[in-house]
């Protein structure tokens, strides 16, 4: 297609740039390796690839073909580098031998039969190339996994009436089950659920050596006795075809070595304790007393401290604290300890205490040790205090773009933050903070030098557990409860414009909890209080008046408001190269308080939900991750000065370097409205929507490697913009419309550099406005035939068709 008609062409079809760094960096051709130090006259092992054949579907194939490429064998595995994200460099080459294909294939013969893949044909398949005088072996492994082996069915025969009852009655959570595809992975995990399953019901002793798994391969139909040796013959046959087209197998699982602790009267409790005494491992033991050692150093050795102690020691209620200096109140432990003595052993409770206490943040180290004394498991807690009070002091510097008067600004601030992490002695976590700034007016001698003024004051408390009414502060909770409570202050003078005071204060809860390898963090604010109170010069009013879009960031209103917010982060159970994240976000404002008359006056109503969710896809080399971003926010306030849209600082934006990157930091939107294309000599306004939709794909590789710091970069496109919800009449583009979606979006595509300096990444992106919808030529869509780097807008302002962005981290 000639480039003239790119005008013509599909939505699509105008990535195909951005495709083609994608098949460069994705597919670069072996063929243009470079290699060191290879074998002469002799064949060296070039390139390792494993093909499956007959698997469910080709994402199926591919995922096991990734996995099985982690078990070629060291001595016939070709060692790649990728380097600049094209090409790649086989490092010291390995001379082919044949004999050393058997590893590779018992190897992944093992791994299938954890994946219930028992019966497969693995085929090594040898192809030696000629290169100049480089002999060249690509080594292919060839896989037909045939039928998985399925369980026929699945007994547990323990000889033991306490722990046949605690299995029958967890049954449901077992990892096999009758008609579940045999593997060894799933019969591992059975047996260490079984395992953490007596051990959390008093079995203190009990491991995994002792139980196991009989596994029953036998056909019954061979045990079939037939005088006829032909019938003998046929039954071999058909007991080899079904055993190859629908294999079953039979499990059992049982005691070993269990002969003491049989029982088969009725009374079985009490003769299973009989006969158990001389066998500890299949005995129940109760939790012993709690011992709390609260203010040790480093150095200390755990051992020498149980045969030793400490010179303190006080006893309340279950606990025990032991200390040389008293730092830490015992009511502390009592409340965060959900082990209750006298009950039976649980071992998962005993973990999750461990885990509650090295979260509190009031403890550097956290280790622990049990004891058996008078037949009871005695629980040791051994804690490493960390620095209870600590000063940071922060300069700040930025240059914005001034919304109120022509130029730049430059923008100094300091701050000091306190915090102490053992408020009263209770590991409650303190932050006091102060800032204050200063903006300068740096190129525009017309205005005031000194343009801008902050003070700002704020505390936070955070407590280590649920302080709510009518409910006891001892918790029994399994999960990580904080209550948290702050109040914040600022003070903002913007000489001539405006005066700004502000008070917020909110009361909340947050809830953290592990479930199927994903962190999940709930966080609800039922108390959210924001004060403003503003006070506007006559700069100000005669800026509002050329720009109505700013009138909404200076309306005089308050904010009462309840907050949900919920967090997951993990890794995938089904694919562990996935990560997931999910975030969800939902705030009501005025809802209740709007009720009440004079109240509502002065109070924004609105609701305003967001969410965000991630995908990353890890790869031998590289890593393919994508997010989409909602927001919708609804404002249904009567009152004539409150109505229309949110408030601004709930309003969603656009653009930065970690949103849409070919524009600058809120500098997008609203939709495809050309109100600032031709009403200002400036396109510096910040843009704010009530609704948003954003969707980010990106691509990343690796560059090269300098000594432990590494460089990489990443190709990408950034999709989306945000919009008012409701007509206003100013401009009728600035509002979503469904058929309006596709002359509204923006795109963006780009590539970028980031560099790996382990604790932290810095990032310099170079992104393209592929997509404007304020471009009034081509339906918005760049023309690649006249490119241009800057464009001059109907207000002749020139403004770029790219955007470098810096950043710290990745940009999601």
């Amino acid at each position: 297609m000639q480039l003239r008609k790119l005008k013509n062409i599909s939505f699509f079809s105008r990535f195909y740039l951005l495709g083609l760094l994608f098949l460069l960096n994705a597919c670069a051709d072996l063929k243009k390796a470079v290699i060191h130090d290879y074998p002469k006259q002799m064949s060296f092992v070039y390139d390792n690839k494993v093909v499956v054949k007959d698997a469910d579907n080709n994402i199926e194939a591919l995922r096991l073909a990734n996995e099985l490429s982690n078990y070629w064998d060291d001595s016939v595995k070709a060692k790649h580098v990728r380097q600049f994200g094209v090409f790649n460099t086989l490092l010291q080459p390995l001379r082919y031998q044949e004999d050393k294909l058997e590893p590779s294939s018992q190897f992944m013969k093992n791994y299938l039969a954890t994946k219930g893949y028992n019966h497969p044909i693995v085929t090594p398949i040898v192809k030696v190339d000629t290169v100049k005088d480089e002999w060249r072996a690509h080594l292919t492994m060839q896989i037909q996994l045939n039928k998985k082996t399925l369980i026929d069915s699945v007994i547990y025969e323990l000889n033991d009436s306490l722990l046949q009852s605690i299995t029958n009655k967890n049954a449901a959570f077992a990892y096999v089950k009758k008609g579940m595809a045999y593997s060894n992975e799933s019969i591992n995990n059975e047996l260490d659920r079984l395992v953490e399953l007596f051990r959390a019901n008093g079995y203190y002793y009990f491991t995994k050596e002792k139980i196991f798994a009989e596994v029953d391969t036998l056909n019954q139909q061979l045990m079939e006795l037939s005088l006829d040796p032909l019938d003998q013959i046929d039954q071999v046959l058909v007991a080899q075809k079904t055993e190859k087209e629908h294999p079953l197998w039979k499990l059992s699982f049982q005691l070993r070595n269990n002969s003491s602790n049989i029982s088969n009267n009725s009374n079985s409790s009490n003769s299973s304790n009989n006969n158990n005494k001389s066998n500890k491992e299949f005995k129940q033991y109760p939790s012993g007393q709690q011992i709390f050692y609260t203010d040790l150093k480093l150095s200390d050795n755990p051992d020498t401290l149980l045969a030793k102690g400490l010179p303190q020691k006080e006893a309340y209620k279950n606990i025990i604290q032991t200390y040389t200096q008293y730092k830490f109140k015992s009511t502390l432990f009592e409340e965060q300890s959900i082990i209750k003595k006298g009950d039976l052993f649980n071992e998962n409770l005993y973990y999750q205490t461990l885990n509650k206490f090295s979260s509190l943040g009031a403890w550097q180290q956290v280790d622990a040790r049990t004891t058996l004394q008078n037949d009871s498991i005695y629980l040791h807690y051994f804690l490493t205090p960390s620095l209870r009070h600590s000063f940071n002091f922060d300069i700040e510097g930025s240059k914005n773009n001034s919304q109120l008067v022509s130029g730049n600004l430059l923008g100094l601030s300091t701050s000091l933050t306190f915090r102490d992490r053992n408020v009263q002695k209770k590991s409650i976590s303190s932050i006091t903070s102060a800032r204050t700034g200063i903006e300068l007016n740096v190129n525009n001698g017309k205005d005031n030098f000194t343009q801008t003024l902050l003070f700002n004051l704020g505390h936070t408390y955070s407590f280590p557990n649920l302080i709510m009414p009518f409910v006891p502060k001892q918790t029994t909770y399994t999960n990580q409860t904080r209550t948290t409570f702050s109040l914040n202050g600022a003070y903002i003078d913007r000489l001539n414009y405006y005066k700004l005071k502000s008070f917020t204060t909110n009361w909340g809860y947050e809830l953290k909890k592990n479930k199927n390898g994903a962190q999940n963090v709930s966080t609800y604010k039922p108390i959210n209080v924001e004060l403003y109170h503003l006070n506007k010069f006559s700069k100000l009013d005669s800026l509002l008046i050329l720009n109505p879009f700013l009138r909404s960031s200076f309306n005089e209103g308050n904010v009462v408001s309840q907050t949900f917010n919920y967090l997951s982060t993990g890794t995938s159970l089904k694919n562990p190269n996935q990560n997931n994240y999910l975030r969800i976000g939902i705030e009501e404002a005025g809802g209740l308080a709007g009720l009440f008359n004079g109240a509502s006056s002065s109070l924004y109503r609105y609701i305003k939900a967001e969410i965000e969710l991630r995908k990353l896809y890890k790869y031998r080399y590289t890593e393919l991750a994508w997010r989409f971003i909602g927001g919708y926010g609804n404002n249904y306030s009567n009152d004539p000065q409150l109505k229309g849209q949110l408030p601004f600082f709930k309003q969603f934006t656009a653009g930065g370097p970690y949103s849409m990157r070919a524009w600058g930091l809120r500098q997008l939107g609203l939709g495809s409205s050309q109100f600032y294309d031709t009403s200002f000599k400036s396109q510096s306004f910040d843009r704010f929507g009530d609704f948003q939709l954003e969707t980010n794909l990106e691509y990343r590789f690796p560059l090269f490697q300098w000594g432990s710091y590494k460089i990489g970069s990443a190709v990408f496109t950034d999709i989306g913009n945000i919009w008012d919800i409701r007509e206003t009449g100013l401009d009728p583009s600035a509002v979503f419309k469904l058929d309006r979606l596709y002359k509204d979006i923006a795109v963006a595509v780009g590539t970028g550099l980031r560099m790996d300096f382990n604790y932290f990444i810095i990032r310099v992106d170079l992104a393209l406005k592929m997509k404007d919808p304020t471009r009034l030529q081509n339906a918005g869509w760049l023309d690649l035939q006249h490119m241009k780097w800057a464009e001059v807008k109907p207000n002749g302002v020139k403004v770029n068709n790219y955007a470098v962005q810096f950043g710290i981290g990745l940009p999601f």
